[in-house]
This record gives C-alpha cells, sequence and structure tokens, in this order.
C-alpha cells in the first residue's frame, strides 16, 4: 500500500499556479497593450501630451511585481488568498485602464 505524499500535490498546485498568473498576465498585457494604442491615438488625433502614457507604463511594471509577490505567497501556504489577490489585482488593473482609456478619448 502507498502512502499519501502532500508533497506531490503541493509541487502540482504550484505548476497550475504558475500557469495560471502566466495566463493572466497574457491577458493583462493585451489589455497594456490595447491601452498603449489608444494612448497612441489620443495622442496623434486629440493633441495631448505625451505624459499620458505614463498610468500604462505604470501598470506594465507594477503588475509582473504584483504577481512575484503572489507567487511568494503562494509559496507559504497562503494559496486562496494568494489566488484572490491575483484576481483582484488583475481585475482592478484591467477595469482601471479600461476607464483611463475611455476618459481620455472622449
Amino acid at each position: 500500500m502507498q502512502k499519501y505524499d502532500d508533497k506531490k500535490n503541493q509541487s502540482g498546485m504550484k505548476v497550475i499556479f504558475m500557469v495560471v498568473q502566466m495566463m493572466i498576465l497574457s491577458v493583462v498585457y493585451i489589455i497594456i497593450y490595447t491601452s498603449f494604442k489608444a494612448v497612441q491615438y489620443a495622442i496623434d488625433k486629440l493633441d495631448a501630451s505625451v505624459m499620458m502614457y505614463l498610468p500604462v507604463i505604470v501598470a506594465m511594471v507594477v503588475f509582473p511585481v504584483l504577481l512575484y509577490k503572489y507567487r511568494q505567497m503562494f509559496n507559504t501556504g497562503k494559496m486562496l488568498m494568494a489566488v484572490t489577490w491575483m484576481m483582484a489585482a488583475a481585475s482592478l488593473t484591467v477595469i482601471l485602464l479600461y476607464v483611463y482609456v475611455a476618459q481620455i478619448t472622449s
């Protein structure tokens, strides 16, 4: 009879979490790219300042740092909290970028 080994489950969950993080990162970066294009449109057509890129650049830099922090949180055993914070940060980033783009293009 085999003994139950929880280490195999934990290592499998770490791999699944990293795959989910990569998918979330790609979705958020698609939104960031779209925001870059929208800001570029606003600069060209609406004579906006180049400083309009700043919030998009901040989102592009801060989001991977947050994902790294959530991976550390996951590895310490706070798995549900890490998943919840990761999804909340991704949702908030997407919503804030959408609101920002809607504001500058109208």
